[in-house]
């Protein structure tokens, strides 16, 4: 067993036994991925955490992902291992015990394996200071038990900004049943609610119209005189 399957289990009172679940474990444990280890966000800081701009001048939600090759053939890649990076996210879920996400920078490759994406695991605290209420709603309530979420982002040429994308993956239902003891026990002990701070004051309401002028009395001399 890994450290990080033996870390999850350690508390639980559950076994890891049983053909099916040692199947899904094995499967947990074989999966791993290629990882920047935070140099793929050093390049964007400003755009994640700066906050003398506020978070809709750093992260740009709307962009179509398919105009850029590199961003459209990510996501291509993301379809075809979904199952392997949804595994992956509850590995980190399992170990870390926290809420997080993947984020993989498009432009950014390792030396050590050029070819290949290079995930980054954040978690809520990271994710916070961000100021962005689609990044923080996103980690702060997605099911764990259920799927993992991954941002792609495409740094703008000065670093101070990024075109970014969400996906949601869909854990494979052995390995989920094969942990749900494990995920029931961390979700238990989360907060059930997350504080979205964001730099932008709600909308007021339209001011309401002032009350139309009251209709004025007709004297009874005038009543009088029109009946």
């Amino acid at each position: 067993m890994s450290k990080t399957l033996a870390y999850a289990y350690h508390g639980t009172g559950a076994s890891p036994g049983g053909n099916t679940g040692r199947i899904a474990m094995q499967q947990l444990a074989d999966v791993h991925f290629n990882e920047s280890r935070g140099k793929a966000i050093q390049g964007v800081w400003n755009a994640f955490y700066n906050q003398s701009r506020k978070a809709d001048d750093r992260f740009h939600w709307l962009f179509p992902p398919g105009k850029n090759e590199r961003v459209a053939a990510l996501m291509a890649w993301i379809d075809t291992m979904s199952p392997a990076i949804a595994s992956y996210g509850l590995q980190k879920f399992l170990q870390t015990r926290q809420r997080g996400a993947f984020f993989v920078n498009a432009e950014y490759s390792s030396s050590q394996a050029p070819n290949q994406p290079a995930l980054d695991w954040m978690n809520w605290e990271q994710i916070q200071p961000t100021m962005d209420r689609v990044l923080q709603e996103s980690v702060g309530y997605y099911k764990p038990a259920i799927h993992v979420v991954i941002f792609v982002y495409l740094p703008s040429p000065s670093g101070n900004s990024v075109a970014i994308w969400r996906r949601k993956l869909a854990i494979p239902d052995n390995v989920r049943l094969a942990y749900q003891a494990q995920i029931t026990q961390i979700i238990s002990a989360l907060p059930t609610t997350y504080v979205v701070h964001v730099d932008e004051l709600p909308r007021k309401p339209d001011a309401t119209p002032p009350p139309p002028p009251p209709k004025k009395k007709r004297k009874w001399y005038k009543l009088w005189l029109s009946s």
